[in-house]
């Protein structure tokens, strides 16, 4: 556990370093990852099964990467109605607030032409569902519903089995979401095996869900290599809760503990402008182990001015009248206000995603939505008119550049006037 205060001569700095060290990759990862790659590329599904033998524990064949329709069935006959019940109600909830999020494209008319946007939904993605210490089947839902609302024709799914069985959770919640393929493997060679397309494995044009180290760091070497489009990288998860000693401290310390269940890599800072609030906190929270950091600040300003630089994952506002302080957070992944809005809902039945940016990427990325599922592409239309009208003039601008080939591209229209088309 760190503590620190605002007012310490060297808070700035000590800040810096934490933050920095929430998404660090080292070159070890990094070559290893590389190495899986050129394998998978080089050897195929040999490859692919080897790697899923070694670090997944996956019993069997090539045959057996594909989940059968049998397997769905048992899946759904071993979960009590009581746990169906809570994967169909959150199942409900996320699709009706991701409804909302389906883009409209326009056009623009003008005379002899007319300019038009429009969103197409991609052809084929692949959704990675962490499986390790926890069977995240929540996670299906969150990625899957907005990929089916978009349009995806094709919605692959990939998940680790542990000799050769997937969480019945996940099997469930996949069928229910609508998933059209689910694959038993997990780990960086899951990625590389969807962005190559090494058979049976279908090639996607996106993957997103979150993962390990291995398995983010794989979905940005394919990207780097233009194979496939990527999500927001999820890195170690976080939270930061802002507490004006309004809630009961027990809120805030539960918080911060079911945050750092996600792994020894997670984050949880305590940020507050009421000093016995934090000592105490920081008195309870002296045996746990994990990345905790407890702030004091001396004002509302700081707390919120701290919070925007760091920009996390979750926010929980467990202060007095939170909307306004809402109004003044400008980077974070989901907000939570008040005292009644922890993050664990959100992880399950809000209806808001749960696949979020982490370490700092709040500043310029988003929650995963529909709109990750979608590409936007535009259309030009002009008639002979309307071409030879604004053609002078580009040709003018192509000149500024000193772009001769595009002015003759403009020039020889005007030349072929008497051409019809």
């Amino acid at each position: 556990m760190i503590y620190l205060e605002t007012r310490d001569r060297d808070f700035s700095r000590k800040l810096k370093r934490i933050l920095e060290k929430r998404a660090q990759v080292s070159q070890e990862v990094r070559e290893r990852v590389e190495e899986i790659f050129q394998e998978v590329k080089k050897r195929g599904i040999k490859a692919v099964l080897k790697y899923a033998r070694e670090y997944d524990g996956f019993v069997g064949k090539e045959a057996d990467l594909q989940v059968k329709p049998g397997e769905f069935l048992q899946a759904e006959k071993s979960l009590s109605e009581k746990e169906k019940s809570a994967i169909k109600k959150a199942l409900k909830r996320i699709e009706r607030f991701h409804k909302n999020q389906l883009p409209k494209g326009f056009q623009l008319r003008e005379k002899g032409g007319y300019l038009r946007e429009r969103w197409i939904a991609l052809e084929r993605v692949g959704i990675y569902i962490p499986a390790g210490k926890y069977p995240l089947a929540s996670t299906v839902l969150m990625t899957v519903i907005p990929a089916r609302l978009a349009g995806v024709r094709e919605i692959l799914l990939t998940t680790p089995a542990p000799g050769g069985k997937i969480h019945p959770a996940i099997l469930y919640s996949a069928k229910l979401a609508e998933a059209d393929v689910v694959y038993k493997l997990g780990g960086a060679q899951a990625i590389f095996a969807l962005s190559l397309g090494v058979k049976p494995v279908k090639k996607v044009d996106k993957i997103v869900g979150p993962g390990g180290i291995y398995v983010s760091t794989a979905k940005i070497y394919a990207y780097s290599l233009g194979l496939v489009g990527i999500d927001t990288l999820a890195g170690p998860s976080e939270v930061v809760i802002l507490a004006d000693g309004s809630a009961p401290l027990e809120f805030a310390l539960s918080d911060l503990q079911a945050q750092l269940e996600h792994g020894k890599d997670s984050w949880g800072f305590l940020l507050s402008n009421k000093q016995s609030f934090l000592l105490e906190a920081k008195a309870r929270l002296k045996k746990e182990k994990g990345n905790l950091v407890l702030i004091f600040c001396r004002s509302k300003k700081e707390m919120i001015k701290l919070a925007n630089q760091v920009a996390p994952e979750h926010l929980e506002l467990q202060v007095s009248q939170p909307q306004k302080w809402a109004e003044e957070i400008k980077t974070a992944g989901t907000v939570f206000l008040g005292a009644w809005s922890p993050v664990a809902i959100g992880d399950y039945l809000a209806g808001t995603n749960h696949c979020l940016p982490t370490g700092g990427r709040a500043r310029f990325d988003s929650p995963l939505g529909v709109w990750d599922f979608l590409r936007r592409q535009s259309e030009v239309y002009f008639s002979r008119e309307l071409s030879s009208s604004l053609g002078r003039l580009a040709i003018d601008f192509a000149r500024i550049e000193g772009l001769e080939k595009h002015a003759r591209s403009l020039e020889i229209r005007e030349d072929k006037k008497k051409f019809q088309d």
